[in-house]
């Protein structure tokens, strides 16, 4: 008796021994009938949105030949689906179902009746099963369209941004494994944040959309404005600035309507800089950093935007005397490598083509930089300047408050990152 014998029956007997019990079962003689599939086609839902946390489907098509089943089992034809390739930290489970009617969809390729996996999975299976013992695959194709029609079809929710490669295959084997003599094919579908999708921005400025009673129908982004936060007093200093945005609702719901949230829809506010010479300026996302920045989806205010006693009549939002407007981006930077005035302009890029198009709302702000003169510090102090005594000045007892101001020549000047 070999060494791998024994300790074999000396598992087995252990496993009795705890109770577990050795269970026998015969051999199914079903057989699976992917060999029969010589094609498939993978086709992208036309209702895909294509944005992260959003069910994206793909259709499957397939290609059988003609395969005799087992004569005294109910064999099965087997497509596997899953999720080969994402973006990092983008990994998801697939589900499998009915591309539209369940009981038919397979039946071109094998008479009788599709099952799916219970649930989400890794891999998941369409499972077309023989309506009758002896049940054998039959040459034809069953095609697959974006509109919604196919043998069956994948579904994923991709969460984060970026490509994701779906693979299919006919299981000649074992489940849930790609083999080299199983026919297969992939199909790639691109997600992005939900922001960008036009139907996800607000309408522009010249929408005449009606508003209707608890949508954001007929909200737009009537007018688009420039926070200048950091100025430059000098060259070799950083400007920063916020691109910011209001809405206005368009009348059309019932008076007094409070209307909802913006917060689920966007404004893609675009900006560029010319310098003195009208040359581009490179704007970056953070102050002293090199990522170029050239434009920010901007969600909605959460406060809705109600209309008053008469509906028909348009509400703008209002600007806050101490928050400022109501929607605002992150702060942008660029460098004012000469003197002169640098011009800003920004606006709200309602259909994504980076262009200013027919009705979007823009506008532009002027910044003057001044050159390098001769610095001057000035300290002017504030508070009490009575003597006390060493013992005073060791318990914080004395001190004035200092006010330290820098000009460039006469022109106040910036602290602020080179």
């Amino acid at each position: 008796m070999s060494t791998k014998t024994l300790r074999k029956r000396i598992a087995l007997v252990a496993v009795s021994a705890l109770g577990f019990g050795l269970v026998s079962s015969s051999p199914s003689n079903a057989a699976e009938l992917g060999g029969a599939v010589t094609g498939i086609t993978a086709v992208a839902a036309t209702a895909n949105t294509g944005t992260i946390n959003s069910a994206q489907t793909v259709f499957i098509g397939v290609t059988t030949a003609a395969l005799a089943g087992s004569a005294n089992a109910q064999d099965t034809l087997v497509l596997s689906g899953k999720v080969t390739g994402y973006p990092v930290g983008g990994g998801a489970l697939i589900t499998a179902a009915a591309a539209a009617a369940a009981a038919s969809d397979g039946d071109a390729n094998l008479a009788g009746t599709m099952t799916y996996s219970a649930a989400a999975g890794v891999t998941s299976q369409c499972t077309q099963t023989a309506a009758a013992n002896g049940g054998s695959a039959l040459a034809a194709t069953t095609a697959a369209t974006a509109a919604g029609t196919g043998f069956c079809k994948f579904s994923f929710t991709p969460t984060v941004a970026g490509t994701y490669t779906i693979t299919i295959w006919g299981e000649a084997a074992a489940i849930g494994t790609i083999n080299d003599n199983e026919a297969a094919n992939t199909v790639t579908v691109t997600v992005g944040a939900t922001s960008s999708v036009v139907a996800n921005q607000f309408l522009n400025s010249a929408s005449a959309e009606a508003s209707t009673n608890g949508t954001l129908n007929g909200v737009r982004v009537s007018s688009v404005g420039i926070e200048t936060v950091q100025v430059s007093g000098r060259t070799g200093i950083q400007v920063g600035f916020a691109p910011q945005y209001r809405l206005t609702r368009n009348g059309g719901a019932s008076n007094s309507d409070a209307g909802t949230s913006n917060a689920t829809k966007f404004g893609t506010i675009a900006y560029s800089v010319t310098n003195p010479a009208g040359t581009a300026v490179t704007v970056v996302s953070a102050q002293g950093g090199a990522t170029a920045s050239t434009s920010q989806a901007i969600a909605g205010s959460t406060t809705a935007i109600a209309l008053g006693a008469d509906g028909t009549a348009a509400v703008t939002q209002a600007i806050s005397a101490t928050t400022g407007w109501p929607q605002k981006g992150s702060i942008v930077y660029f460098s004012a490598a000469t003197a002169g005035s640098y011009t800003i302009t920004a606006f709200h890029d309602a259909n994504l083509d980076t262009l200013v198009s027919v009705g979007e709302a823009t506008t532009t702000s002027t910044v003057v930089v001044a050159a390098d003169a001769l610095p001057s510090i000035t300290m002017t102090t504030y508070g009490q300047s009575v003597a006390g005594t060493a013992a005073d000045a060791l318990d914080g007892g004395i001190g004035q408050l200092v006010k330290i101001s820098m000009k460039n020549g006469t022109a106040a000047a910036s602290l602020g990152v080179s």
